[in-house]
């Protein structure tokens, strides 16, 4: 697929069997994975691993083009990692998994107050392996809902605690309905970083010690996940 090249700077056959999804700011979290090679594209910026990519995009609207592009690579294991927003029983800086994502993409949608959006879920068999690596008091198991505005988000509180909804996010569901489409399994896992309608996120009113909270968390999480891939080699290797 010679547009996997032209827009994200690397060949088909170099993605990796295991995929991490992040933002930019999060890339060199992942640096203990090891040396690895950096390649550079219009809409992402990749370090390749062994046996593990690391893609980090510079738009979030983009993230179910990039998971279609991983249809005809080596990838077998998609793990979104980032942000979200907490909405109910989550704190700043709490682990999170998501076990089910609803599907709020359309900004239009949001906007006429549209109520019946559409649910997706992780890959099963990867969640359960990936939480049997994890500590069960470092992580809990959320619903979310995928948006597409922060300001719109706000006007959906009511429905949030109706339907007992912990985080939101701005990829989930793209990446777990893409996965799915394309026969690939898919797990998102985020930490929190501010509270829909009371600590948003940019308006720098956190306390230092929710900010130290959020360091914390965003190594934590990212090791977890590099232990949890690095088990997957061993096992792969022997």
């Amino acid at each position: 697929m010679t547009e996997l090249l032209d827009y994200f700077g690397i060949k088909t056959d170099d993605i990796q069997k295991n995929c991490i999804i992040c933002q930019n700011s999060d890339q060199n979290l992942f640096s203990k994975l090891g040396q690895s090679q950096t390649y550079n594209g219009f809409f992402t910026k990749i370090n390749n691993y062994d046996k593990v990519t690391v893609i980090s995009i510079k738009n979030n609207f983009l993230v179910g083009d990039i998971v279609l592009y991983l249809k005809e690579t080596k990838c077998e294991n998609i793990i979104l990692f980032g942000s979200c927003g907490g909405c109910e029983e989550v704190s700043i800086g709490d682990h999170v998994v998501v076990k089910k994502v609803f599907n709020f993409e359309s900004f239009s949608e949001m906007l006429e107050m549209k109520r019946n959006p559409d649910s997706y879920y992780p890959s099963t068999p990867l969640l359960n392996d990936y939480l049997s690596k994890v500590k069960e008091s470092d992580i809990k198991q959320v619903k979310c809902v995928t948006t597409s505005s922060i300001v719109l988000e706000k006007k959906y509180k009511e429905w949030f605690q109706k339907n007992k909804i912990n985080v939101v996010d701005m990829e989930c569901s793209s990446v777990f309905s893409a996965a799915s489409s394309i026969n690939k399994k898919a797990i998102a896992v985020f930490y929190v970083t501010d509270i829909v309608g009371e600590k948003e996120p940019f308006e720098n009113k956190l306390e230092s010690s929710e900010k130290t909270k959020i360091a914390k968390a965003r190594k934590d999480i990212s090791a977890s996940i590099i232990n949890f891939i690095k088990n997957e080699q061993q096992e792969f290797i022997y």
